[in-house]
């Protein structure tokens, strides 16, 4: 049993895709309050795409650093979406696979928020993805998608 104040890790080893991709994210926005996604000032991304999301925009802001992520150059602009089954079909509609979630199609770095714990963050361009676990009921929740590869950090 995980106790509650200890955390364990889990990275994806290979880009979820297809129904995987569909199952995980379906996981995430079921099991999470919110998301974001980012987008940086020297990247083009499709505004038609960002605007599909912006009902559903509850806060944005500039910053340097975001889960697992630090810039040297401009400021990133984090878009926070509330996690529900309108952003799920969004999300599953504009890609096929996790890693699809990168400049200059679409914002990058999707992250998963509950109860103020990021508990799935990716770093899309270094396709880099992963879990932070802190009970049992999350960890039963990510082991049972089917075909999603995963690896322990200690």
């Amino acid at each position: 049993m995980t106790k509650y104040n200890e955390v364990e890790y889990w990275d994806l080893t290979e880009n979820p895709k297809n129904e995987i991709y569909k199952s995980l994210i379906k996981v995430l926005c079921n099991n999470s309050d919110s998301f974001y996604f980012i987008t940086r000032k020297e990247l083009k991304y499709n505004k038609e795409v960002i605007a599909q999301f912006e009902p559903y925009v509850t806060e944005t802001y500039k910053t340097k650093k975001w889960a697992r992520t630090e810039t040297k150059g401009p400021a990133a602009t984090v878009f926070v979406v509330d996690s529900n089954k309108e952003t799920y079909k969004l999300l599953v509609k504009y890609a096929n696979s996790l890693y699809d979630w990168i400049a200059p199609g679409l914002p990058e770095d999707l992250t998963f928020i509950k109860n103020d714990f990021i508990w799935f963050s990716c770093t899309t361009h270094e396709e880099f993805a992963g879990f932070s676990i802190r009970s049992d009921y999350y960890k039963n929740l990510i082991f049972g998608i089917e075909g999603l590869k995963l690896e322990q950090i200690e």
